[in-house]
């Protein structure tokens, strides 16, 4: 199992030069198997029908929109609501109150579907999303690696979401380009490429403080409440490549 760190980097690598559908689902497919997980599911809500990137096999994929899982499924519930992470197990099921939410991780089980982390992604304007890790059979290194690099885990999520959203058009239309400074630009597009305020900044030749003040002004001015977000805006409005 491959550094959560160096994983990260990998996949915002191959997500700077993924341009179809089919191309982020193997990025996502790799870091998945690069941290020891079997599955990875990028299940996003717009104003459209629910778009589903993701290496589950694609019978359970059909089952599980045939069958209405999106509207009782808990990990949606639990993105709709915008908190962080959760872990779940096929034995938690158990304690669902409706009896549509435990056949649906009965079903699930069928595909080997038991066990995973999934990160709550918040998309403004009634947009959400759920980026998920799964396992057939979950292990002691799955735990610690989810509970040590938790903060890396959601950048997962998030930066998936970022470009996918942006270079997909998955959850928002496309916006006309919004004006951002040269050096808001410059912010961003190193953002969206991975790097850190700290990394940003030795890059770029300045302190990380004015690397943060551009961030904020680039933020503000997209209207952004976060910045994953204001990176898919400027990326969908080419404000930045």
């Amino acid at each position: 199992m491959k550094s959560v760190e160096m994983a990260y980097q990998e996949l915002v690598d191959g997500l700077h030069s993924s341009a179809a559908e089919a191309e982020f689902g193997r990025v996502g497919q790799r870091v998945a198997e690069s941290m020891g997980f079997r599955y990875f599911a990028y299940l996003g809500f717009g104003e459209a029908d629910p778009v589903l990137i993701s290496s589950y096999p694609k019978r359970w994929s059909e089952h599980y929109f045939s069958e209405g899982y999106q509207d009782v499924d808990p990990v949606v519930a639990f993105a709709r609501s915008g908190r962080s992470t959760l872990q779940w197990t096929r034995e938690a099921a158990r304690q669902f109150p409706l009896r549509a939410q435990k056949r649906l991780f009965d079903d699930a089980d069928e595909f080997g579907i038991r066990h995973g982390v999934s990160v709550a992604i918040a998309g403004g304007f009634n947009r959400f999303a759920a980026f998920t890790f799964a396992v057939d059979e979950l292990n002691s290194a799955h735990g610690r690696m989810i509970t040590e690099a938790n903060d890396i885990v959601q950048l997962i999520g998030l930066a998936f979401h970022a470009h996918a959203d942006a270079k997909l058009g998955l959850l928002s239309p496309r916006n006309e380009a919004v004006p951002l400074t040269q050096r808001e630009r410059e912010c961003l597009t190193w953002a969206a490429r991975g790097k850190t305020m700290d990394a940003t900044a030795m890059i770029m030749g300045v302190t990380p403080r004015a690397v943060k003040f551009h961030l904020d002004n680039a933020r503000a001015t997209l209207g952004a409440e976060t910045l994953p977000q204001a990176v898919a805006i400027a990326l969908r409005s080419r404000g930045i490549c």
